[in-house]
């Protein structure tokens, strides 16, 4: 298995090169690899409802989709990413216990007495330390995953907290845990410098450390415009829903449709003297954002509940 230690400076990037890599790889590499402050959630989960959107647009965090299943997770520099890319039996399902056990035997190795639980998370002392997902596709395999070593809790709880609100849908769920950086047990320097002790801890078992294979900038480029900087694939992916939402001076009701269309929009205030005009294009935050600021019968403070209640 070759080993390749290959990170990009966004997550749109990260994600572009994943789904790359997927389609290019022909031997079994895994990816080790650092993203930025980033909510990541799953193929088929309703980003809305799984990402506090307010907080993330507040503090410039990004809300991405990846191709792969499972729930939601927060990345920033203090998390380390692994990618398992395998050629697999097109009728079998990814063996996550072949992955993982040489994820944990090298944790081990380090110091770190992780356990594999059910559902093929790591857990040290009774706090889940990595997730992951799995894309398949035709003979092709992705799973992927997280370790926790020196990530912002803080940060992480706040952007990941769920929407107030009634959300009703058929969307995968995030399953929560509590949660632990592994620095927290044993302190093996920076982040870089953990990744550099992993990488080396996994060479051991016949691994060997090789040059990221890379697509050209265009065809990177392409990933991202088609996908992951697009508001269509982040929001617009998640399955039909409907959400209701009620704030100190307005109350919301929404149907929305996969894709972002609206199919039901009604929005009330408490106040008579409050009066709101159309509705935003597509249940996009881009798009609620600049509906809002365009009800000019609103001062500054109401505009703000008002996104409030929406986002």
């Amino acid at each position: 298995m070759k080993i390749i230690v290959h990170s990009y400076p966004s997550a749109e990037e990260n994600l572009a090169y994943e789904e790359w890599l997927f389609h290019a790889f022909d031997e079994t590499i895994l990816r080790l690899w650092i993203n930025p402050r980033s909510v990541v959630v799953g193929k088929h989960q309703n980003a809305m409802a799984e990402a506090n959107v307010p907080y993330c647009i507040q503090e410039g965090i990004s809300v991405v989709r990846r191709i792969s299943g499972g729930g939601t997770v927060y990345h920033d520099p203090g998390n380390i990413n692994f990618s398992f890319f395998r050629p697999v039996d097109a009728e079998k399902m990814i063996d996550y216990e072949r992955n993982l056990v040489l994820i944990q035997q090298a944790l081990t190795t380090l110091g770190y007495p992780v356990a594999m639980n059910a559902r093929h998370d790591l857990f040290l002392n009774a706090h889940k330390v990595s997730g992951n997902a799995q894309h398949l596709r035709r003979g092709r395999a992705l799973h992927h995953g997280t370790i926790l070593y020196d990530a912002d809790r803080v940060t992480l709880g706040k952007a990941i907290k769920r929407s107030l609100g009634n959300y009703q849908d058929k969307s995968v769920k995030s399953v929560r845990s509590p949660i632990a950086n592994l620095r927290s047990h044993l302190d093996l320097g920076t982040t870089e410098e953990f990744l550099t002790a992993l990488a080396g801890a996994l060479r051991v078992q016949a691994m060997e450390i090789f040059e990221a294979p890379t697509p050209s900038r265009e065809e990177l480029e392409a990933l991202i415009d088609l996908r992951y900087s697009q508001e269509e694939w982040n929001y617009g992916y998640s399955p039909t829903f409907t959400m209701e939402r009620s704030t100190e001076l307005f109350s919301a009701f929404v149907e929305v449709e996969r894709g972002g269309e609206l199919r039901k929009f009604e929005v009330q205030s408490t106040s008579s003297s409050v009066s709101i005009v159309g509705q935003p294009t597509r249940f996009f935050p881009t798009d609620i954002l600049g509906w809002t600021q365009k009800q000019a019968g609103l001062s500054d403070a109401q505009k703000d509940m008002l996104r409030s209640t929406l986002l």
